[in-house]
């Protein structure tokens, strides 16, 4: 990653790792209100291409119960680059979740599991302080965390996505 100064300003301002760790929490209280485990690291890499995605977030279904295979089947296009931006968003995600380590609000499990330290009520309280965007991309952040959780394995959501770990 760049130095700070380095950066553009949109992007310290869009992707800072603060903003992106709490993204990511707000995934990962979702996935273990559906899943004790902990999300599968891998999975953490398609949260911020996903969430961060208008295109992609404002089409997420409300519900876990819409099946993820015949949502992308539906929605098609959502693939579409989503390579690239898993890609690119990649060293993004790592300084999200190196944040979230070092503030002590991520952790990870036995296995390849991913944890935060946060409660739903806690995510809830600070999405209600939220506004625009920003309160948009941490609720369908929390509602992606169920959805994965309830959709397979790692290997068979990254499948259905057309990348692999």
């Amino acid at each position: 990653m760049k130095p700070w100064s380095d950066r553009p300003i949109e992007e310290a301002n869009l992707l800072n790792p603060a903003f992106c760790s709490l993204v990511l929490c707000a995934s990962l209280v979702g996935y273990k209100s559906i899943e004790d485990q902990g999300m599968p690291y891998p999975l953490a890499f398609m949260v911020l291409p996903i969430v961060l995605h208008k295109s992609t977030r404002s089409r997420l279904p409300r519900s876990t119960r819409t099946s993820m295979a015949s949502w992308l089947q539906e929605n098609g296009d959502a693939k579409v680059q989503f390579g690239n931006r898993v890609v690119a968003l990649k060293a993004h995600t790592r300084e999200a979740i190196l944040f979230g380590c070092a503030q002590q609000r991520l952790e990870f499990g036995t296995g390849i599991g991913l944890h935060t330290r946060y409660a739903d009520s806690e995510i809830e309280r600070f999405i209600r302080t939220l506004e625009g965007e920003a309160k948009e991309c941490m609720s369908k952040a929390r509602q992606f965390g169920k959805w994965i959780a309830s959709a397979g394995t790692a290997q068979t959501i990254m499948v259905l996505w057309g990348i692999r770990p």
